[in-house]
Formats: C-alpha cells, sequence, structure tokens
C-alpha cells in the first residue's frame, strides 16, 4: 500500500475513534451528543484549510452531505471545544511516522526532499 493512501486511513481511523475524540476535546461535556456538525466533520472541515469563508466552507459540507443547515456560530461554537492537540497528534502519526518512520525518503544536504521543481533540477544536475 502507498505510504499517503496509509496516511489517508490512519486519519480516517483516528478521527473516528472514541479515544482520540476524548483526548482532544476542551471538557468532558463536548461531542457527547450527536450534533449537526460533529468531531469527525469539523477536524475534516479545519483540515481542508479553504481560502472560502467558514460559512461558505460549511454550507458546502452540509449540502453534500445532505444534513440541516447550521447556524452562522455553529460552527465557532463547535470549534472551541476542539484542541489544537488532536492536530499535533494526527501528524506525527499519519505523516511523520508512518511516512518517515521507516527512514526511507530522499535527503539533500541532510534535509528531506519534499518536492524538486523543474527549475530546481535544471539549475542542479545542469552544472554536473
Amino acid at each position: 500500500m502507498a505510504k499517503n493512501k496509509c496516511a489517508v486511513e490512519i486519519t480516517q481511523k483516528q478521527i473516528e475513534s472514541d479515544e482520540f475524540k476524548s483526548r482532544h476535546r476542551h471538557d468532558d461535556k463536548a461531542f457527547t451528543r450527536e450534533r449537526r456538525l460533529p468531531f469527525a466533520l469539523m477536524m475534516v472541515l479545519i483540515m481542508r484549510n479553504s481560502v472560502k469563508s467558514l460559512q461558505n466552507v460549511v454550507n458546502e459540507a452540509i449540502t453534500w452531505l445532505d444534513l440541516p443547515p447550521v447556524t452562522a456560530s455553529a460552527y465557532p461554537q463547535v470549534r472551541y471545544k476542539l484542541k489544537h492537540t488532536a492536530f499535533i497528534e494526527l501528524n506525527r502519526t499519519a505523516v511523520v511516522d508512518n511516512l518517515y518512520g521507516d527512514g526511507d525518503y530522499q535527503r539533500f544536504w541532510g534535509f528531506r526532499v519534499l518536492a524538486v521543481g523543474r527549475w530546481f533540477q535544471a539549475a542542479v544536475f545542469s552544472t554536473t
């Protein structure tokens, strides 16, 4: 299985896990009842990092999922209940441990190579 596909599956499993949800909420009452913006949907909306307004992003997601509309204040209220540590843990488990844990990645001057553009390729490799 490709590493990036595995990272998506790890993220999905973690977001849907009750243990993960209980570790990354501000208090014990948060995300206990079934709401219109549940924990998993909220995590996905935040990770999308859209350039559109928050309300447009929420409205699009609600439309795609065929859910009833939410108020303008629903997103910030639910976002407040979520700890930032959820994203730190997701990054560590789904990205760092999964993609870089085995040491099978390219390095350039001791740094991980994440992407290479044509201009870089031409500049570096044409001199040799």
